[in-house]
């Protein structure tokens, strides 16, 4: 089943791993209150490099710059994005930064299927562009989901009328708070949940008041990512993002169950 008006925002997966050797700063170059950012390695233009012409032999030779040239790298901060020309769809991109891989999905997105090898060909790419001081394990994985539920999904309600009238989260306030409220269909409540999984991997949870995508509503992010090191192998991280979005998904069908109407199942055969 998928649905053919989803409140989908956007969909990252991300692999994250230590961006090189570490260069220590040059005698001199430091002082009281310099901001020292750390100095990656040489091999991470390399990387970049590789990666670059990677993607572009899978379709995605579109590239554009975020960091501007000469600006220091910061790890974990993407530097370059990658998109296919047109006319090809240009709802899937990839990233790279040091110590960073992202690929996202944006709408019109139709399921995990058609977005899986997405994710797979970026892992390939990204495999075999990192240079050897970079090959180890990733220090984390993580898939998550951006949903933006519009006027059309909650009908007026608040924050704290749609997580508990909705999504079936019960929030009561205390009597202390409730009798001084003014009305309670105008309370607003956020939520932000952190728990491990049964799989071994762990998931937030977070609702809140928002915008995204242009769009004002009430936002709620899924993320679900590792609590291990991953090694640096396709298949298992494939299956590492496959049990991640199972989870997010039963997370997401169950939580939305009184508004399945809205978002029009489909039926795929």
């Amino acid at each position: 089943m998928i649905f053919a008006n989803p409140p989908l925002v956007e969909i990252l997966a991300e692999l994250r791993w230590v961006p090189g050797q570490v260069s220590p700063p040059m005698p001199g170059t430091t002082g009281p209150g310099t901001i020292q950012l750390p100095l990656l390695s040489q091999y991470i233009e390399q990387t970049f490099s590789n990666f670059l012409n990677q993607v572009a032999q899978r379709g995605f030779g579109m590239s554009e710059r975020l960091t501007p040239p000469g600006f220091p790298y910061i790890p974990f901060n993407v530097v370059y994005r990658f998109r296919k020309p047109p006319p090809q769809p240009g709802n899937f991109l990839y990233q790279i930064g040091p110590g960073i891989f992202t690929a996202h999905a944006l709408p019109p997105y139709r399921d995990w299927q058609s977005f899986r090898p997405i994710v797979q060909e970026g892992t390939q790419a990204l495999l075999a562009s990192r240079h050897d001081s970079e090959s180890a394990a990733f220090t984390s994985a993580k898939l998550q989901y951006i949903d933006l539920f519009s006027e059309e999904f909650t009908e007026g309600r608040s924050s704290f009328r749609f997580l508990n009238d909705i999504l079936g989260i019960k929030l009561e306030l205390p009597d202390t708070i409730s009798t001084q409220a003014l009305d309670m269909g105008r309370v607003q409540a956020g939520l932000q949940l952190s728990l491990p999984l049964s799989s071994g991997l762990a998931m937030k949870l977070r609702v809140y008041d928002g915008g995204a995508a242009g769009k004002q509503g009430i936002v709620m992010t899924t993320e679900v990512f590792t609590l291990q090191p991953t090694p640096p192998e396709v298949n298992r991280i494939m299956q590492t993002f496959d049990n991640a979005h199972t989870s997010i998904r039963t997370t997401f069908v169950g939580l939305t169950e009184r508004i399945r109407a809205k978002m029009r199942p489909v039926t795929v055969q």
